[in-house]
């Protein structure tokens, strides 16, 4: 019997990537960095500080130079200044009818501050569990992050069902032995293949998710 539904934020409640690469890029430019921006939404899911690390080793060659710490509180402070969040058309009114059936969860990759000031400030009084980067030694694409929420909503992972829409977000969930459905916002959905199912769109996932039940069966979405 499914009893909750679990939610990556980045791309699947809110409409935020682009603002996450742009800071990213600006403190990059001002380390004298290069980086592709393409990396950051490939990477999507990851803690922070682990993309952080991949792209000062992909760029420079070498990460233990920087203050990787000091790169990832002035991200923070760039994503907080440029970010303009828009909710996806439906979810608000979605989740608010879902949370009537479910227990309803956050797991991002993203760093606490702006996890919890987006979701407080967008979808209040909505989830009752928040797993962040800063919550886990081992972010996406490792179990933990996943791992960490059904133990905090105190169910088994067959009581679970995964919202992403990042292939590492669907390895983590995987990983973790739950249904995993993705939404392919940024990428393409051939990118999705350890999915159970791929959402074409935003559309879709909100009518899916008005008609969702406990009776729900995993196993009747595999691809």
């Amino acid at each position: 019997m499914l009893k909750a539904v679990i939610f990556d934020m980045d791309g699947v409640l809110v409409d935020s990537m682009s603002y996450h690469a742009e800071a990213v890029q600006h403190i990059f430019d001002e380390i004298g960095v290069e980086m592709d921006k393409q990396d950051i939404f490939e990477r999507e899911g990851e803690r922070t500080v682990d993309i952080v690390e991949f792209l000062l080793k992909k760029g420079a060659g070498d990460a233990s130079i920087f203050d990787i710490s000091d790169i990832v509180e002035r991200y923070i402070a760039e994503f907080n200044r440029i970010a303009e969040i828009r909710v996806f058309d439906g979810m608000q009114g979605c989740l608010l009818d879902l949370k009537g059936r479910f227990d309803l969860a956050v797991v991002s990759g993203s760093d606490r501050p702006i996890v919890h000031d987006i979701i407080n400030s967008q979808y209040p009084g909505i989830f009752s569990v928040m797993v962040t980067a800063d919550d886990v030694e081992h972010g996406k694409p490792e179990p933990d992050p996943y791992l960490k929420a059904i133990e905090m909503l105190g169910i088994s992972g067959a009581e679970a069902i995964v919202i992403e829409n990042a292939p590492m977000g669907v390895e983590s969930a995987k990983k973790a032995g739950l249904c995993c459905l993705a939404v392919p916002t940024y990428l393409d959905a051939e990118k999705f293949h350890q999915a159970d199912m791929v959402i074409e769109n935003h559309t879709r996932l909100v009518e899916f998710l008005n008609e969702l039940e406990p009776s729900y069966d995993c196993s009747r979405s595999k691809l």
